[in-house]
């Protein structure tokens, strides 16, 4: 029977196996020898088979040809760990195999519960130690007792008698990663290269009637070392298995081209055969015609032409061309796929056929274009993986990627990193997308050496020409990628120079050639590049080529800030022809062993060592291919239509396609307000040419604009007519416009009055009509916002400073670390001053100072006015003072704990889906309904999530009757509310792991960290980030009804120490200071602090305490460096206290060469004994070898160095001089690293006596 997803181990497989022996079978050296790539395998060649009939042709569907069947289905298998234990002789008919296993074919056996799945970035799975694969591991690999799983398969089929006198030929499209095929016992031969078509003619193996094949399959192979592609390593027959026959003589190959002429009008259709004889005797002279049909099947006026074929001697072959001018044909572009088939007739009575997609794909100058016109590849990298399946991918799984893609804007694929399934190609070509074809190469385990290592060129160019030929007649593809990260060796370089002299039509990539000169590819392209370098490579006037960003935007889990800068940049360089995003699915997989608790694993999610963790998650769409927050984003960055705000209810609208009349479309609008949409409209007929813009009048109606109402025009280019990928109707393009913005009105305090009570210990209690509002002395914050009797705040559940966020393992390379550093998540409060003023019977002033202490010297400072009214009201105003490290923060905000009850929400911000500063383009402001629960974004691996920028206000109810509404005041906010606290997520490995909800956490912030992508790629831009410097905001919370916000003015201040040691105090209104609480004085300017004080401070309503501490001397000092990485590796990070952040070199364009200095102005002269070095810890690119310590009193006259040698390799260096100096300036030489990359890097710098 078939075994269920994710089982345990399956125990029928150890079951004894008669006329066989399970140990000492010796491992065949066939899959430790690099040379071997396949035995009587058959020459790579386009994807064919022949029909039965013209009907058949037309259809084009190779597994409903007369002369195919699929043996896919089931299969009798046997699993064992080691070769040594695998029953040699199964490949034997009289071998009984009727008590193994029954698995379904295709299909990854790990994920039908035998051995381990197994998670890996870049490095094996199996000890490295080429060619060889049965190398001991250590103990800890799973390897080390999987230490080559052979997979051995069993099946019986039938040659159908219509096929008698006909060559016979077995193909396997995809199987991993090696394998030796018997059939009726007979060794037919073997293959290794998982992802390209294995094919063999079994014709003198078969027999009338039933005939057994046999199959070997092992984990590992020689092969195995080009495969360490960024995926879970699965293995077995994955793909189809394709029994097929030809008569004796057949075309064997084809090579369908089509050429534009000089108008990109007129075509030529050229279809090259190669045809060979199988028979024992010399076939006749005969003639090959070549047919053109339509997409609706009818024959193209003068389509037919044809070619002699001359005679071929038994075993030969000869190679034909049929070469037919088009008038006109319709082009084929990702725009408009347009296709025709060509239909072959052999006159052997041979009918083959293929799909035609006349294009012309050139490079003029830096400029990338498809039939004359320039073209921008905006998409992704897409790998083949069901989170049910594995590398199995349906014909449905495919659909849906592409229905995904075109719904997000998406015009090209890269196929990472490796061939596809063929029904791939052929459905890219149907639906429209422009693929860059990648081979299937990568060693990034032994990047810099097997791309440059002799034995492995073979190798290399293998799979690149497999790549080529299976695919080359595939209109889709526009690009040949020879593989991914092996280095840009010579063996790459021979790849690109076969792949030219296979197919002159389409440019090369290689994205470890780089740029310019050196690169002999025909597109310059990188990775990661941050914007500022992809704009600086698109100005290099001495580059020749067009420049593509082959990955970036990495997306693993909550992540890819500043997609729609990358894109701005694209639409405006003709030299950037664009990019695909860090790729298009999570890749995560189904572990369904213990049915109890059923999770999507990433790395280590079946126990697997090593493993490369979380690093599986990071695409578009989730693995199920729903939606992620990132994919709105990416449908806006993308979009083919650009919007602008041309004033007076007026639009200018850009055509960015290229090829596409914006007449396809229909252009609407609509006015919406915190209340919904309150006009809509449509543009009665509308026509722009490609590339063209134009200013479009909606003719809006006129406003009467209401005091605190805040007025958004949308704008949607939308679908007249349904495509195979979304109804009529949808939205393709949007912009959004403010046509007025505004919070809540202000105006006078409500009427009313209620009382004030203070206890002995000094909390605070206001109570109203059906209202109460308490603080307590111990927390500095309210303790009760109660309506009838119910508190909606959990106990310590009241406003607090929150600074930090569970991560999204995209923090812990920079950011995190300071969180931990300056103990951000359990910040111990220090009460200073808790007061009341209630200066009417309507109101009261509550002025909160509270220091929350961290580790490291690291506190932040809270001073809050609450002002409370009449009606319950709460008007909150924060002034939030770090002190300590300039660390980066995850927001400046406030948490509060809120009955969990509270389920409803209902907000006015940016949605519907998660938003951050760095990726919000995709989401409109506008009013959305959603719950607490809706909010928790599904990331396989908890994290923060659910944010919303640009919040107007919020409402949070429950169906007893709580409600509570936040508003923001003076500036708009960010919010998230969520069944889960930071605390909650951090740890935890899954979904299914996380606690019973017993909160809705609701977090205010003035401002939020940006995304970002760094986990590969750019930390968040500058203008996303958010450091230590203080800040304000403030907030309303009301506990039902609506209203105006009363006018406040004042308020709490901020404390901000400078180098010089002055402390400054700012805030919105008069200051007073006071340092006994008796004598006030007003506040005139900064202070000088010398030892920690503490001051009264009244502004507006507030009378307070703040904290004051002189600052710490390295807080004077600077950095500055011979190169640097900008947004990612500035000389400041030395000195920031984090160990996370951290100067690097440049890398990106013109990368900088050592030697490389830091210098250090330490502001003044100080005595100098030790030098500290902190170097990078997350990774090791540029850790410090050999350097020279200078040191200097001018930062001009340097000396000789005072110190040198090689740092050792430790995370914590220091470097003793001979004596003790006193010196202004320090400056560290790096004259190399210890990989030899040629960069250099740093953590944290110091100096001790």
């Amino acid at each position: 029977m078939v075994k269920g997803l994710f089982l345990a181990f399956p125990m029928a497989a150890m079951a004894l196996v008669s006329n066989s022996r399970l140990a000492d079978a010796p491992v065949p050296p066939e899959i430790q020898d690099e040379q071997v790539q396949g035995i009587n395998k058959l020459p790579y060649h386009s994807t064919l088979v022949p029909y039965g009939s013209l009907a058949e042709a037309l259809n084009g569907r190779r597994e409903k040809s007369s002369y195919a069947r699929l043996l896919n289905g089931a299969w009798k298998f046997h699993y064992v760990k080691r070769p040594e234990e695998r029953p040699i002789d199964f490949y034997k008919s009289s071998f009984d195999v009727s008590k193994w296993d029954t698995i379904q074919v295709p299909s990854n056996w790990q994920v039908l519960g035998y051995g381990t799945p197994y998670y890996r970035n870049a490095g094996y799975t199996f000890q490295r130690d080429w060619p060889r694969v049965m190398s001991e591991p250590p103990r800890d690999f799973t390897a080390y007792d999987e230490r080559n799983p052979v997979g051995s398969y069993r099946r019986t089929f039938e040659v159908p008698s219509t096929w008698n006198g006909r060559e016979v030929f077995l193909k396997f499209d995809g199987v991993d990663a090696g394998f030796f095929l018997w059939v009726n016992g007979q060794k037919v031969g073997y293959s290794q290269n998982s992802r390209n078509a294995a094919e063999f003619d079994i014709t003198k193996f078969v027999m009338p009637g039933k005939n057994d094949v046999a199959l070997e399959v092992y984990r590992y192979t020689s092969g195995s070392y080009m495969e360490d592609q960024d995926m879970f390593r699965l293995s077995g027959i994955f793909r189809n298995v394709t029994l097929w026959s030809a008569p004796k003589v057949h075309v064997q190959d084809t090579f369908v081209t089509t050429d534009l002429d000089s108008q990109y009008r007129d075509a030529t259709l050229r279809v090259r055969a190669k045809v060979r004889n199988y028979g024992s005797v010399a076939s006749k002279l005969q003639k090959l015609a070549v047919t053109l049909f339509d997409a609706k099947g009818k024959p193209v006026k003068a389509g037919a032409a044809s070619v002699a074929v001359p005679a071929i001697p038994a075993g030969g072959e000869t190679t034909v061309t049929v070469v037919k001018a088009v008038s006109n044909p319709m082009k084929w572009t990702a725009e408009t796929p347009n296709l025709y088939t060509a239909v072959l007739g052999l006159g052997s009575g041979e009918v083959l056929s293929h799909r035609v997609g006349f294009r012309e794909v050139e490079i003029k100058g830096r400029v990338f274009m498809v039939n004359g016109k320039p073209v921008k590849l905006k998409g992704a990298n897409r790998h083949e993986m069901s989170p049910n399946t594995g590398h199995y991918v349906t014909e449905a799984d495919m659909i849906k990627d592409l229905e995904m893609l075109k719904k997000a804007n998406c015009n090209h694929v890269r196929t990472s990193h490796y061939s596809n399934d063929p029904r791939w190609y052929e459905l890219c070509d149907e639906w429209g997308i422009y693929l860059v074809a990648e081979a299937n190469v990568e060693c990034h385990g032994y990047y810099g050496v097997l791309d440059r290592e002799p034995r492995f060129e073979k190798m290399i160019v293998d799979r690149n020409v497999g790549n080529v030929e299976n695919f080359k007649n595939h209109a889709s593809i526009v690009i040949w990628s020879m593989g991914n990260e092996c280095g840009g060796g010579p063996n790459l370089r021979a790849a690109e120079k076969v792949v030219r002299g296979l197919d002159s039509t389409r440019p090369t990539h290689y994205e470890a050639f780089g740029e310019g000169p050196s690169n002999p590819a025909s597109i310059d392209s990188h990775m990661y590049t941050d914007p500022a370098g992809t704009e600086r490579i698109a100005n290099n006037k001495n580059l020749t080529k067009p420049f593509y960003l082959c990955e970036y935007a990495h997306a693993m889990n909550n992540s890819m800030g500043s997609i729609g800068e990358y894109n701005d940049l694209f639409d405006k360089y003709p030299a950037l022809m664009g990019g695909a995003i860090w790729e298009w699915e999570d890749q995560g997989l189904w572990n369904r062993r213990d049915p109890k608790r059923p999770y999507l694993a990433y790395g280590g999610g079946f126990g697997e060592k090593p493993n490369d963790g979380y690093f599986i998650h990071k695409g578009v769409v989730f693995s199920d291919r729903s939606p992620k927050p990132h994919f709105p984003e990416v449908k806006r960055a993308y979009q083919w239509v650009g919007f602008q705000d041309a004033g007076r209810g007026r639009i200018r609208v850009k055509n960015k396609f290229a090829f596409t009349n914006l007449s396809k479309y229909g252009l609407k609008w609509s006015i919406a307000s915190d209340s919904g949409q309150v006009a809509t409209g449509v543009v009665p007929s509308f026509s722009l040419a490609p590339g063209a813009e134009q200013v479009v009048d909606l003719h809006i109606p006129q406003f009467k604009l209401m005091a605190g109402t805040s007025l958004y025009l949308n704008v949607a280019a939308v679908l007249r007519t349904p495509e195979k990928w979304a109804p009529a109707g949808y939205e393709i393009a949007n912009g959004q416009f403010a046509i007025h913005e505004s919070l809540a009105p202000t105006g006078d305090a409500p009427a009313g009055a209620f009382r004030a009570e203070t206890s002995q210990s000094g909390d605070i209690k206001l109570l109203g009509k059906g209202f109460t509002v308490a603080f307590d002395r111990a927390t500095g914050t309210i303790s009760e916002l109660s309506k009838g009797g119910r508190n909606m705040l959990l106990p310590g559940g009241g406003p607090k400073p929150h600074l930090w966020r569970a991560q999204h393992r995209n923090d812990d390379g920079w950011a995190a670390g300071g969180w931990y550093g300056a103990g951000l998540m359990d910040l111990k409060p220090e009460v200073l001053d808790l007061k009341i003023n209630k200066t009417s019977d309507n109101v009261a002033y509550v002025s909160s100072s509270v220091r929350y202490v961290g580790k490291g010297g690291y506190s932040v400072l809270h001073l809050a006015r609450y002002t409370v009214y009449a009606d319950g009201t709460v008007a909150v105003d924060n002034a939030v003072s770090p002190s300590g490290q300039n660390i980066t923060l995850a927001r400046m905000g406030v948490r509060m704990l809120l009955d969990p009850s509270m389920e409803s929400l209902t907000y006015f911000a940016r949605g519907p889906m998660e938003n951050y500063s760095d990726r919000k383009r995709g989401s409109d402001i506008g009013r959305y309904v959603s719950t607490v629960e809706a909010e928790m974004t599904p990331y396989p691996k908890p994290q923060e999530c659910g944010n919303h920028e640009d919040m107007k206000w919020l409402s949070l109810g429950s169906k007893s009757g709580l409600g509570l509404t936040a508003l923001a005041d003076r500036e708009p906010l960010q919010f998230s509310a969520l069944p889960y606290r930071d605390e909650d997520m951090e740890d935890v490995p899954y979904r299914v792991d996380l606690p019973k909800r017993n909160a809705t956490v609701l977090i205010l912030s003035g401002k939020t960290l940006g995304v970002g992508s760094n986990a590969c790629g750019p930390r968040p831009l500058p203008e996303y980030r958010l450091d230590s410097t203080p800040r304000s905001f403030s907030y309303v919370l009301r506990l039902g009804g609506s209203g105006t916000v009363p006018k406040r003015d004042g308020g709490p201040v901020l404390v901000t120490r400078s180098a010089n040691g002055q402390t400054a105090l700012t805030g919105s209104g008069q200051i007073e200071v006071s340092e006994d609480g008796q004598r006030w004085t007003a506040y005139a300017g900064p202070l000088v602090v010398t030892e920690p004080k503490r001051l009264r401070v009244r502004s507006g309503g507030f009378d307070g305490v703040v904290a004051l501490e002189p600052p710490p001397a390295k807080m004077a000092w600077s950095a500055t460096a011979s190169s640097f990485e900008s947004n990612e590796g500035e000389p400041a990070n030395v000195l920031d206290g984090n160990e996370s952040t951290f100067w690097h070199t440049r890398w990106s364009g013109d990368k900088a060469q050592p030697p490389h200095s830091l210098v250090i102005d330490l502001k003044k002269p100080t005595a100098i004994g030790r030098v500290l070095l902190t170097q990078r810890r997350e990774n090791h690119n540029g850790r410090i070898g050999d350097y020279e310590v200078y040191l200097s009193d001018d930062g001009q006259s340097w000396g000789s160095a005072v110190a040198k040698g090689r740092l050792p390799d430790r995370d914590n260096a220091v470097v003793t001089l001979d004596r003790q100096r006193t010196a202004r300036y320090v400056r560290l030489v790096v004259l190399n690293d210890r990989s030899n990359g040629g960069w250099a890097s740093l953590a944290e710098f110091d100096v001790e006596p």
